[in-house]
């Protein structure tokens, strides 16, 4: 690419708000875009970096809010293996995708949302990268979901935090029974002709976003303010790929039929097999035999009348043959005696993580069969 070309290009895709250095004494931008210092993100990176390892060779990395690619092009530089940079704004896919054509590099950009993320189509990445993302997400508990679940080892979040000069102090708090910790969180009013009027939504102080961080599944949150006294950088650390099902808004779960009768005799015993396929983010706990143990999983069976009235609740159950990861399916056969009344049925048919949540209440659809009982 000529260096008229790169002229071209980067008049064409202003405005810029990262400044990236292509070479040959060319850059993104010459000044601030929106009042940011005219080398941003340089400064942010500074910070960032020391939270990473100097050599990613063979690391994936994923890059969420990526903006022109600053970020993506120096963990790539770092030797990543492969780096995937998504954000939701076209404009800002273009110009990175730009970017990365001029510096040669292989990298990957996809206009997505954080919302998107899923493990299920992209797999997960060793470190993930949400740099000044999270007081743009209006779903700020969603948003670190997703980040958690596509994150294998390592997520850093650098974000601007509630001002620590004016945030009141974490205090405890009666409510029905319990003393829960409180921890501020401002909520981000903005005028109708604000620059950003629907991108800005929440600012947590750090120990409000360390308890969000470690109650959504993070095993370690490290904080490194920085010399903004209203922004921090989070090194969140994962001692596992997937939570278990112990982490019960991480479970989902498919149910089919194999095979299994549709009329019976009373006090029939009857065989059911059941395909569960593990379409959730953690990984299901088989338990003991015992199937009292906290977060276990089973397959259970419950009797309904035609007005799905429970008749018979948790009236047979079957053990899962192994724990099942994300993803992976397995096949169960449940048995069951039939009603002792002649009649009609509904066989409803559930996964449960004992003593925490049936998947039924967690959104999972339940497998329903009807049954005569002749």
């Amino acid at each position: 690419m000529t260096r008229d070309q790169i002229l071209s290009e980067l008049k064409r895709l202003e405005p810029w708000f990262h400044c990236i250095d292509l070479g040959g004494g060319l850059t993104t931008k010459t000044k601030s875009a929106i009042g940011e210092p005219v080398d941003h993100p340089r400064p942010t990176w500074e910070k960032v970096k020391g939270c990473l390892p100097d050599d990613l060779s063979g690391k994936t990395v994923l890059d969420v809010g990526c903006n022109a690619g600053f970020y993506s092009l120096e963990v790539k530089r770092r030797g990543a293996a492969r780096v995937l940079g998504i954000d939701s704004q076209r404009n800002l896919i273009r110009q990175a995708a730009f970017v990365r054509d001029v510096h040669g590099l292989d990298i990957d950009y996809r206009r997505m949302s954080v919302y998107d993320l899923d493990p299920h189509s992209l797999g997960q990445f060793d470190v993930t990268l949400a740099l000044g993302l999270l007081y743009h997400c209006k779903h700020l508990v969603l948003a670190l979901e997703k980040l958690f679940i596509v994150t294998r080892e390592l997520l850093i979040l650098e974000t601007a935090i509630y001002p620590p000069e004016k945030a009141p102090g974490s205090f405890t708090y009666e409510v029905g029974g319990l003393q829960p910790l409180l921890h501020p969180l401002a909520y981000v009013e903005n005028a109708p002709d604000a620059k950003e009027a629907i991108y800005n939504w929440f600012l947590p102080g750090i120990d409000a976003l360390g308890a969000l961080l470690r109650n959504i599944g993070f095993d370690d949150v490290e904080v490194f303010p920085g010399t903004q006294s209203d922004r921090a950088v989070f090194a969140c650390r994962k001692l596992q790929p997937y939570p278990d099902s112990n982490m019960i808004s991480y479970l989902a779960t498919k149910l089919t039929l194999i095979d299994g009768p549709a009329h019976c005799l009373p006090n029939e015993v009857l065989r059911f097999r059941i395909r569960a396929e593990n379409v959730g983010y953690a990984r299901w706990l088989r338990g003991s035999d015992a199937g009292t143990d906290k977060g276990s999983v089973h397959l259970v069976a419950h009797v309904l009348a035609p007005d799905e009235e429970p008749l018979f609740w948790y009236h047979a159950g079957a053990f899962l043959p192994n724990d099942v990861a994300p993803g992976e399916a397995v096949d169960m056969e449940i048995v069951l005696t039939a009603p002792a009344s002649p009649g009609q049925y509904l066989l409803a048919f559930d996964m449960v993580s004992e003593h925490l949540a049936w998947f039924e209440d967690l959104g999972s659809e339940v497998l329903k069969l009807e049954l005569i009982v002749d």
